[in-house]
């Protein structure tokens, strides 16, 4: 039963990858800019009408340039040598008389990488074939979420997240085999990993932590082996800790990046949590002028530039400013719980997915087999989000609870080989989410935050299946002894998760954007105009003046935010109305007051901004 089980998932996943690879129009993301860094690298450009630099995020280019200049934003790392790989095989293909001289297609690279994948998956499968079961939860995992189209559709592109997933999941699975069969891995096997480790580090800054955090994980399970510790440690770090260095160097070069994110996360995202931003700058000694930066980003900047009025604000460590927030709990659970209500959608509607159209989305197929879990997770309420991106605490509750843990006599070497396996994985999946949300919120702020999330979320969903998969095993095994431990494993999973939802709840959860006026200038327009969301509903947005007076704002429909923030989206609102002539000079805020929780301030503005003045009041 288990091999036809595996076959069938065999044939789920080459279906669903084939799907995607041989769409007709090309099939993947869009291009939004970031790719550019990328593909600045290797001298490659867009055939299309669009000037050189310029983003392309309404469809993707099926054809590229490729004796473009390099573009002096390329920012190396493991995808441009995957897409070097490509470009290597189009040279070739082209000296054979087989292809296009100059020109490159982009689904040679998505094919490219799908044989990296299927080569990766083709590896994992062969270590695991002396553990039947285990064998077939990965083939049904790689089938329903590592081909899935939210993961795929990155494979005819540029962006960083296909390497960042690839290496981060060699990186999870090559180990595995070692600590099953409880025997020390060789040499050339440790290489092997570091090398995988070098990759993950440099797939993405974010996730430069990761490999340490694997490293030491096999540490710390390779002492109980008695394995020799100075081998197991010395060989990866070999490969990885040249990595790190040149991450660091690389990171140190992109001044405007740096920049941008740190506008993003401290004004954009930190400073809005705070209770009041003028007492959190002040603790963290930043001039009082700062405060009135919150709300602005790299991409608002509302006419003004943080850099120039605050720039110690770019010198401030984040640990510094992350661990003052954290001092004031409910600040944290504002910021977190923002960010979760802008989690959702995992396929964003402002990136087209299939070439030569307009933000056309990828279609499913007749047989479904461009169906997409995101699909599903796009529809989830708030409190669906926050029980997802929780499953991995559930999965380490369950690995741990003796019951569920419950060793049947009929089967012991399959019992303690899952066993072993969720020992490696469970704590390395939560800490995989943990530090996806830490580095995204942190590094970046709520800039696509869906997207910089892509490995947190792969790895949520993992958990999500070994947890089904893990109480099923236990309730196979001996019903009468599991089904208590399930139970109570299910009490102290889900009481605090109410808890922890109905706290969160009860906090400032609006996010929003005044786009009109654009900037704070005294001959600015006096219409505002913008929109919010709340997970919770909007009952009605005010603009607040600094006097006390509470100007109600018109609500109108924003169906786009529901294709950009998924079913929490659907509750969002456009806003507009006129600015009281009679206080036009004064510091006034927008606030969203939701069907039930604290109102939320979106924005504050102060129009006289050159003279000095008091920040304005309200509650974040």
């Amino acid at each position: 039963m288990q091999r036809w089980l595996w076959w069938l998932a065999l044939l789920v996943l080459c279906a669903r990858l084939g799907f995607v690879l041989t769409q007709q129009p090309l099939a993947g993301f869009a291009n939004q800019f970031d790719m550019l860094r990328n593909t600045g690298c290797l001298g490659l450009q867009p055939l299309v009408d669009a000037a050189p630099g310029a983003a392309t995020p309404q469809a993707p280019v099926s054809r590229y340039r490729t004796d473009a200049p390099r573009d002096p934003s390329c920012l190396f790392g493991t995808e441009v040598l995957i897409a070097g790989l490509a470009v290597g095989l189009d040279q070739l293909g082209d000296t054979l008389g087989m292809g296009q001289p100059g020109s490159m297609p982009l689904r040679l690279v998505g094919w490219t990488k799908a044989l990296l994948l299927l080569l990766a998956l083709a590896t994992v499968d062969r270590g695991l074939r002396i553990w039947p079961s285990l064998r077939l939860v990965h083939a049904w995992v790689a089938a329903l979420i590592l081909v899935d189209p939210f993961n795929s559709l990155y494979l005819a592109g540029f962006y960083t997240e296909f390497a960042a997933l690839l290496s981060a999941y060699l990186a999870l699975m090559l180990p595995l085999p070692w600590l099953l069969s409880a025997r020390p891995p060789s040499v050339a096997a440790l290489l092997v990993w570091g090398l995988v480790l070098a990759a993950l580090a440099l797939s993405r800054f974010q996730h430069a932590a990761i490999p340490l955090l694997l490293l030491a994980w096999l540490t710390v399970l390779g002492r109980t082996q008695h394995w020799q510790l100075a081998r197991l440690i010395g060989w990866p770090l070999l490969l990885l800790i040249p990595a790190l260095a040149l991450q660091l160097s690389l990171q140190g070069r992109y001044q405007t990046i740096a920049d941008a994110n740190r506008w993003n996360s401290f004004f954009g995202a930190a400073l809005p949590a705070a209770s009041d931003p003028a007492e959190f700058v002040h603790r963290l000694r930043l001039p009082a002028a700062c405060a009135e930066l919150v709300h602005s980003t790299w991409y608002l900047q509302r006419g003004r530039d943080a850099r120039v009025e605050c720039p110690q604000a770019f010198e401030l460590s984040r640990l510094a400013w992350a661990l003052q927030l954290a001092a004031e709990p409910a600040a944290l659970a504002r910021l977190v719980g923002r960010g979760v209500a802008l989690s959702g959608q995992w396929r964003p509607s402002y990136l087209g997915e299939v070439a030569g159209a307009e933000f056309q989305r990828m279609p499913a197929g007749q047989l479904g087999q461009g169906a997409s879990l995101a699909d599903l997770v796009t529809r989830l309420p708030f409190r669906g989000l926050m029980l997802l991106w929780l499953a991995p605490v559930l999965l380490v509750l369950l690995q741990r609870h003796p019951m569920v843990d419950h060793r049947a006599p009929s089967a012991p070497d399959a019992v303690i080989a899952h066993r072993r396996a969720g020992l490696w994985l469970s704590p390395l999946l939560l800490s995989i989410v943990v530090l996806g949300w830490a580095s995204s919120l942190v590094g970046d702020g709520y800039s696509e935050l869906a997207r910089h999330l892509h490995l947190a979320a792969n790895a949520a969903l993992v958990a999500v299946v070994l947890a089904l998969m893990t109480a099923m095993a236990g309730l196979r095994r001996d019903h009468s002894a599991a089904l208590p431990g399930l139970l109570g494993v299910s009490v102290a999973f889900a009481l605090p998760l109410l808890a922890l939802q109905w706290w969160i709840g009860k906090q400032s959860l609006g996010f929003g954007i005044l786009e009109q006026p654009a900037t704070e200038a005294a001959a600015e327009s006096t219409l505002l105009q913008g929109w919010a969301l709340d997970p919770r509903g909007i009952e009605g947005i005010d603009v607040v003046y600094a006097d006390g007076h509470r100007q109600p704002l018109e609500l109108y429909a924003r169906t786009e935010l529901s294709g950009i923030f998924g079913a929490i989206g659907a509750h969002g609102r456009g806003f507009r109305g006129p600015i009281d002539p009679t206080r036009r000079q004064r510091a006034m805020v927008i606030e969203v007051r939701p069907q039930q929780g604290e109102r939320t301030v979106i924005d504050r503005r102060w129009f006289d901004h050159l003279n000095p003045r008091a920040v304005s009041p309200g509650r974040p």
